[in-house]
This record gives C-alpha cells, sequence and structure tokens, in this order.
C-alpha cells in the first residue's frame, strides 16, 4: 500500500481550490507549493506589523527580527524551562506574544548552547505548517494589537 502510494506521489496531481483547478507534476510539487504560498502569508502578516521575516527555501518555520518590537520586558521573570537567567528577550517576547496577543512563537533560543543564547535575543521562530485559518486568524490578532497600540 505504501509503495502505492508513493508511485501516485510521483503522478501529475490536480487540485480542486476555490480558484478553480491546479495542475501539478506530482503530488510533492502541489505540496511544495502549498508550503511557499503559507510561508508568504506569515511572512506578510509578520512585516504587515513592523516583524522582518526571514525567508526559509525550505521548511516550516520562518525566523523573524524583532528587534523593533517594543513590549514590557521582565528580565527577572524565571521559567522552569528557560536555558539560562536572567530571561532571554527572545523567551520573554514569546511568553509575551502569547499571553497579550494570542500568537505563539518558539525562541529560537531554546536551541542554543547557554554560552549563545544572546545570539538570539532579536528573533523569534514562527511555523507555517498550519491551515490558512490559524495563519488568518494570526494576521488578525497581531494586526489588531498592534494597530490598536
Amino acid at each position: 500500500a505504501v509503495a502505492k502510494c508513493l508511485e501516485r506521489a510521483h503522478a501529475p496531481y490536480n487540485n480542486n481550490n476555490n480558484d478553480g483547478m491546479e495542475s501539478f507534476s506530482s503530488y510533492y510539487d502541489f505540496l511544495a507549493n502549498e508550503y511557499k504560498r503559507k510561508r508568504n502569508l506569515l511572512a506578510d502578516a509578520l512585516e504587515s506589523v513592523g516583524m522582518k521575516p526571514i525567508l526559509p527555501s525550505g521548511g516550516f518555520f520562518i525566523l523573524a527580527d524583532i528587534s523593533n518590537l517594543e513590549f514590557p520586558y521582565d528580565e527577572q521573570e524565571v521559567t522552569d524551562a528557560m536555558p539560562v537567567y536572567p530571561m532571554p528577550r527572545d523567551w520573554a517576547a514569546s511568553r509575551w506574544l502569547t499571553k497579550e496577543v494570542g500568537v505563539t512563537a518558539i525562541p529560537p533560543s531554546a536551541f542554543y548552547d547557554k554560552a549563545n543564547v544572546h545570539l538570539a535575543k532579536n528573533t523569534l521562530r514562527f511555523a507555517y505548517c498550519k491551515g490558512d485559518d490559524t495563519i488568518v486568524n494570526a494576521r488578525e490578532r497581531l494586526q489588531s494589537y498592534f494597530q490598536s497600540t
């Protein structure tokens, strides 16, 4: 069964979407196109509120430069999961964004060695392997929050 699925994935693929029928040379081409579209949808949302997305050519995540993002940063706040003390700026931004805006990002410093945590202070990692409705909802929350402040 798996072998049949893999064979079919290489065959021409038609996707019936809201704009009509789209044809792709394979399911993999369709999938790559779909993730690029989602990446761009999220990147536009981040850009619209002053973040600077760093567009990957593949994968499921966008890093965004948040050096212009102003938020209440409490270095003294502590969580068990934090890689270092005081709280890194990317951690604080991620926690604040989740609590206040309702959009969750991953603090990249979570993946850094303690000595290099400071390198991620002005970046956040956003996933775009989501349904369009989730990405559109995130854009609406970001724009609503940042346009009202």
